[in-house]
């Protein structure tokens, strides 16, 4: 058993994997310095207390300057990638520099060796929260663009190999929905953000976040694909109803990622949370928490609401057999 959140210290974004060969969860979440840091345990529960972690890359030169936001981390081939950005030229304000993608390479099959310099593959555009998924063969990438007007929209663009995007890229995604939006900031612009591939009964979604991170309003929406080309705008459907809002206490649930049980058999999401309302949306502490989903007959996903704040969980099923 364990309880929510993982940590009392604040780790947003954040992003857990389960690997079968090492039976390892690993843990990675927003960096505010130039580290990235790597976390691993066999019980989840405790990843963020008494399991390793590890530096894993360090940047700050070569033209790449933290803080590196919301990575995420696949086992492709032989190597491990970790998607994530940078700033594009140092500044002291972590906030007012334009972020670009970042590429990170395993040094080894293990992830716990290391990482290198893989690719700043468009430096064009100002881009954070990248998700990758495989489609019949076809890697496509996910990330949300800060377009000309200054609103975080989502892009889908494919990719020719792990480190190199194409030019075939559609914007699939811009708040428009009321409950998109909420303010989320102090007068800050409108945001569609954290996207995260999702595939259940041949069914091909990204759950994403809308609203501020700050704002007790920060929740998850549903992209579905709906056949054609996969980099078409018109190829995605955005469901009318919010996935996963506040509730029992807990506020600002978002940018989520999904991970499976050992065994297999079940789906579980980690997404961060603020543990108390915030109606100044002013920058607070962000606390990681996980829960198991569901789907429904069809195969879309069911998450219900938040578990309340130290409420005992069962962990994860198979957990046991992976120590």
């Amino acid at each position: 058993m364990f309880v929510n959140p993982l940590s009392k210290d604040n780790f947003s974004d954040p992003f857990i994997t389960y690997d079968e060969v090492t039976g390892y969860y690993y843990f990675l979440a927003s960096c505010q310095s130039n580290q990235m840091v790597i976390y691993r345990s066999k019980e989840i529960g405790h990843i963020l207390k008494t399991g390793e972690c590890k530096i894993v890359y360090e940047c700050g030169k070569g033209g790449v300057f933290g803080p590196m936001w919301a990575p995420e981390m696949y086992k492709i081939g032989d190597r491990w990638y970790i998607y994530t950005s940078c700033r594009r030229v140092w500044d002291d304000n972590m906030f007012a520099e334009i972020k670009v993608p970042l590429i990170l390479k395993s040094k080894t099959a293990d992830p716990f060796d290391g990482f290198e310099f893989g690719a700043k593959p468009d430096e064009s555009i100002f881009a954070i929260d990248p998700s990758c998924t495989i489609v019949n063969g076809k890697q496509y990438i996910c990330y949300s663009r800060v377009n000309e007007e200054w609103v975080q929209v989502l892009d889908i663009r494919e990719m020719s190999d792990p480190l190199t995007f194409t030019d075939r890229v559609a914007e699939i995604s811009r708040p428009t929905l009321e409950w998109e939006l909420a303010e989320g900031y102090r007068g800050n612009r409108a945001i569609n953000e954290g996207a995260f591939f999702l595939k259940s009964k041949g069914r091909l979604f990204i759950v994403y976040s809308a609203n501020g991170c700050w704002s007790d309003d920060y929740c998850l929406g549903v992209l579905e694909y709906v056949g054609g080309d996969i980099c078409a705008s018109d190829s995605w459907k955005k469901h009318e109803k919010p996935l996963f809002c506040k509730g029992n206490g807990v506020f600002g649930v978002g940018h989520a990622s999904f991970f499976t049980s050992p065994d297999g058999t079940e789906v579980w999401c980690a997404y961060h949370c603020l543990l108390h309302s915030n109606p100044t949306r002013e920058e607070m502490d962000r606390h990681t928490c996980i829960q198991k989903i569901s789907f429904d007959e069809s195969g879309y996903p069911v998450m219900g609401d938040p578990v309340g704040i130290n409420v005992e969980i069962a962990s994860p099923s198979g957990e046991k057999q992976s120590r």
